[in-house]
């Protein structure tokens, strides 16, 4: 078996209370129920507040590429925090402007407070907003930090990345005006057609029925060949609908794929995996090959679906990355929880045998390693010569 690579994330930790994951359910639950985002927000910043024991919880977004500010603050200092730009130079605005989630999550004061008070960040992928984060800030003197802590913190700001997306994943008015679309195209083509085709056979059926009137051959060939055109008219007519609506669809790139894939996981883990894409995701959806980037959302969705079903995790992080090695091109993902662990009883694991042949048709590997506690698989394949 090989050795992971140095770009492996470690592995999450130990998990947090049982009462602690079902806070994090219910609040899974309420941000896919969807509703207005702010009201969620509201709910997810005084949740961050009163669960980690903080004086404030506060959220800092882009106001443009290189500008960041307090968006929304739950707490006592709320007055004097709200709209506080974090300075460009600060370590906080460094690592926001590099989009380094590892240089955010190390930072422990936010120098926009103006106490200095511990402080503990953690990144938000708002995707078109660009890189934001969450932070809880405890009063001089409380107590530090925990590693439970960093997991609930890094729930909660990917319950407020899937809030902050919402209406771009749902896009409601859209949705509706294309039902109404489809709904009137139908209507107006495909089902009058096969309307006439009914009424057509409903003749043939009374005459066929009715003594004295029996059809000729010649009227039934008559018949049974409109219908039959009627059908195939109908079918072009539908054809042409789904077509249509393939060629206005915009194809979904890499990075909005695995965050998908992600959202959905939420539902079956029951709190939000953490995913970690390169500093520049559209580099890595222009550079991997269409049969290569399916494979990577492939893989990732059947980790978290493995990670649901038998690890008992509290905890999962998906890492996606894209590095030179020699002078080959290579992506990795590593997906990694703090569950049971591999049972080495079971002799037959379709989930990774499935990883495997993926690895397998780009010349690649795949390694199932055991962390304490939980696993890690790692998958990689070297990219064709641009």
């Amino acid at each position: 078996m090989s050795s992971p690579s140095p770009s492996s994330p470690p592995a999450p930790s130990t998990a947090p209370l049982r009462g602690d994951r079902t806070r994090i359910q219910d609040l899974a639950g309420a941000v896919l129920a969807g509703g207005e985002a702010e009201d969620l927000l509201d709910l997810l910043l005084h949740s961050a507040r009163t669960d980690l024991a903080a004086r404030n919880a506060v959220l800092v977004m882009p106001l443009s590429t290189d500008r960041w500010a307090v968006e929304m603050v739950d707490g006592a200092d709320a007055p004097e925090l709200l709209g506080t730009e974090v300075p460009a130079d600060s370590p906080t605005g460094r690592a926001l402007h590099r989009a380094d989630v590892d240089a955010l999550e190390a930072i422990s004061t936010l120098v926009i407070d103006p106490g200095s008070s511990p402080a503990l960040l953690g990144a938000v992928d708002a995707a078109e907003h660009g890189l934001g984060l969450l932070a809880v800030l405890r009063t001089a003197g409380s107590a530090p930090y925990t590693t439970a802590d960093r997991e609930r913190l890094d729930a909660l700001a990917g319950l407020i990345a899937l809030t902050l997306r919402a209406p771009t994943l749902g896009a409601s008015t859209e949705i509706d005006d294309e039902r109404s679309r489809i709904a009137r195209d139908l209507h107006d083509l495909a089902i009058q057609e096969l309307f006439a085709v009914g009424m057509e056979l409903e003749a043939m059926v009374d005459s066929l029925e009715s003594p004295g009137m029996t059809p000729s051959n010649a009227r039934i060939r008559s018949s049974v060949a409109t219908s039959v055109q009627g059908v195939e008219n109908a079918v072009a007519q539908i054809r042409q609908i789904v077509q249509s609506l393939r060629r206005e669809r915009t194809a979904a790139t890499l990075t909005e794929q695995l965050r998908h894939e992600v959202g959905l996981a939420t539902a079956g883990l029951g709190f939000v995996p953490s995913m970690r894409l390169p500093p520049h995701p559209a580099e890595m959806d222009a550079e991997l090959p269409p049969e290569i980037a399916e494979d990577v959302v492939a893989v990732v969705r059947e980790c978290l679906a493995n990670a649901a079903r038998h690890a008992h995790a509290t905890a999962v992080a998906v890492s996606v990355s894209v590095f030179s090695e020699g002078v080959d091109r290579v992506v990795q993902v590593n997906v990694s929880d703090n569950g049971r662990g591999i049972d080495p009883s079971v002799q037959r694991r379709s989930g990774l045998a499935n990883i495997s042949s993926r690895a397998r048709r780009h010349s690649g590997w795949v390694d199932a390693l055991g962390l304490e506690p939980g696993t890690m698989v790692s998958w990689r394949v070297t990219l064709p010569p641009a």
